[in-house]
């Protein structure tokens, strides 16, 4: 199957959940979406172009946004096209702890909002403080650094609670995530 065909497809579904659920919004969350740049940039051209689909929520780590603001850059033409922002910790060891990627990594995301207010990229920021999760020190450093990057950011901030699935619990504890 050639890709504009899965895209358009891709699309299609989008379009039908949106007439099921009787909205005009949408999302991608999870999976990671930004990891295959043409694939993305393809259903965000086909949604800007489409009648039926309105704001389109792209949910992101920030990491590959953070490390290209040309990749940044590309999304400011689309006007539907809503970055949501989830960080997963203030510091570089609750970075490395909760994701298992590289601590050092951890300032990508945040690196992602500037590229983001420099392109002009509609977004806001979404941050795991569950108190389960995160420390109360942790939270507080993430909400300065964010703060220092852009107050309406830290102000409006998207506090998340982690949902206790058994499976989640599971992961958590096994990479020796500390449960409260």
């Amino acid at each position: 199957m050639a890709v504009s065909s899965v895209l358009k497809r891709v699309v299609e579904n989008l379009e039908r959940d949106a007439r099921k659920y009787r909205t005009p919004r949408c999302r991608i969350s999870g999976g990671e979406p930004t990891l295959c740049e043409s694939h993305l940039l393809g259903v965000l051209r086909l949604v800007e172009n489409s009648e039926r689909l309105g704001l389109f929520i792209l949910e992101t780590n920030g990491i590959l946004f953070g490390a290209d603001e040309n990749y940044v850059k590309k999304l400011a033409p689309f006007k539907k096209v809503h970055v949501r922002v989830s960080l997963k910790a203030g510091n570089a060891n609750g970075f490395k702890e909760r994701t298992g990627a590289v601590g050092s990594f951890y300032e990508l995301p945040f690196k992602a909002v500037e590229n983001l207010i420099d392109a002009g990229v509609s977004f806001h920021v979404a941050a795991m403080t569950d108190p389960r999760i995160m420390p109360k020190e942790e939270r507080k450093a993430l909400t300065r650094k964010l703060a220092s990057i852009d107050e309406r950011a830290a102000r409006n901030l998207e506090e998340e609670v982690v949902d206790p699935y058994d499976a989640a619990l599971f992961r958590l504890r096994r990479a020796g995530v500390a449960l409260s």
